[in-house]
């Protein structure tokens, strides 16, 4: 993700920006392969990420929350420190629940989870599911879901795709 493609999907802060970059960044450091981008949006940051244009993806392979156009969205990217949306904070939050190795990055609508895990691959954790399952991955690695990441200009009136049928309601 570089500076044009943050400018594109309008990213800014959400919430409060940790008031020690270096230490909440030794912290996640060691949970999962941290790639230099995701490392540069971190320290530019300092918190978690927010899209003003919001944000979509075409994952490697499709889940059942992809979209007819073929893309997955993307709430928020989780930050440093100790605020609700960091990635600290999400990965006790979900610790019990996620896969084994699995460290949750950002939000899906739905309250559903990017994880990485230890290999460095971005997966989608369906958060209604067991321990295990309802996993797919999205990108082969964390820069490749930075780089395919796009503002998402879906619109919200259009009804294609809808299926129209008859009330069973007569008034």
């Amino acid at each position: 993700m570089d500076d044009d493609t943050v400018r594109r999907l309008g990213a800014k802060l959400f919430g409060k920006k940790t008031s020690d970059v270096d230490a909440a960044l030794t912290a996640v450091e060691p949970l999962f392969p941290l790639s230099p981008r995701f490392r540069e949006i971190l320290v530019e940051f300092g918190g978690a990420v927010v899209f003003d244009n919001g944000a979509k993806y075409k994952p490697d392979e499709a889940t059942p929350f992809t979209k007819v156009d073929g893309y997955n969205s993307l709430e928020m990217l989780y930050g440093l420190g100790s605020e609700k949306n960091s990635i600290t904070k999400a990965l006790l939050r979900h610790k019990r629940e996620l896969p084994l190795h699995f460290v949750p990055i950002g939000e899906a609508p739905g309250g559903n989870l990017l994880c990485v895990n230890a290999a460095g691959g971005v997966f989608l954790w369906d958060h209604e599911s067991e321990r295990g399952d309802g996993v797919w991955q999205v990108a082969a690695s964390l820069d490749h879901f930075l780089e395919g990441l796009e503002p998402d200009e879906s619109d919200f009136g259009n009804t294609k795709g809808i299926v129209e049928a008859e009330s069973f309601l007569d008034f």
